[in-house]
């Protein structure tokens, strides 16, 4: 089974694998179904010590919860980086409609964008810049210093850190909401190409 998406999804296909319902997962983890139903959607996301728990309860390594799904040299990897719900899964509908032979993924934090980008390449990356506690220009800078030739497109509400962005040498700065024409425009000025020529 090829495990791909959201950590949210990925947990939800690990335990319909397994044949867990979400309310005995809930009673194992010590937490409410309702918890479970929220990681799965995406409304909320568990702290690393839960999804080592989590990975424990499904039998699996916890490097699965994060990890690429496996891709070859001509298929992007594209990630989205957003920590509002509702922007983010309006973003990922675009993002998977224009770039239907890319492997795209969607995560509310930091954190969890660096594990998976720790997993494996990321060729494009869509990064809110006000993250609830965090940075996207931090996360910006720490997938830089993974991969020199990911690209990077802050996705953002605010205008004025655009002479910011930018001196982290990013392939583009757009203002929310992202939509196709959008998209496009942004897609024939990336630094790195993408591999397939999906440009």
């Amino acid at each position: 089974m090829q495990i791909t998406g959201t950590l949210g999804s990925r947990i939800s296909a690990l335990r319909s694998e397994k044949h867990i319902s979400q309310q005995a997962l809930a009673e194992r983890l010590f937490v409410t179904q309702g918890t479970v139903s929220k990681w799965e959607k995406g409304f909320r996301f568990p702290d690393a010590n839960m999804i080592r728990e989590i990975a424990k309860q499904l039998d699996v390594d916890p490097a699965l919860l994060f990890s690429a799904p496996p891709t070859d040299a001509t298929t992007p990897s594209v990630i989205l980086v957003e920590d509002e719900p509702l922007i983010l899964n309006g973003a990922l509908r675009v993002l998977r409609e224009e770039l239907p032979h890319a492997d795209v993924a969607g995560f509310h934090a930091a954190a969890d964008a660096l594990a998976f980008a720790e997993a494996g390449r990321i060729d494009l990356a869509f990064l809110d810049i006000e993250l609830h506690g965090e940075s996207g220009l931090d996360l910006a800078s720490r997938l830089g210093a993974l991969n020199p030739y990911t690209n990077v497109v802050f996705l953002t509400s605010h205008s004025e850190y655009a002479l910011e962005a930018l001196g982290t040498f990013c392939s583009g700065y757009m203002l929310k909401p992202l939509t196709s024409e959008k998209l496009h425009a942004q897609l024939s000025h990336l630094r790195y190409p993408l591999p397939g020529n999906v440009t």
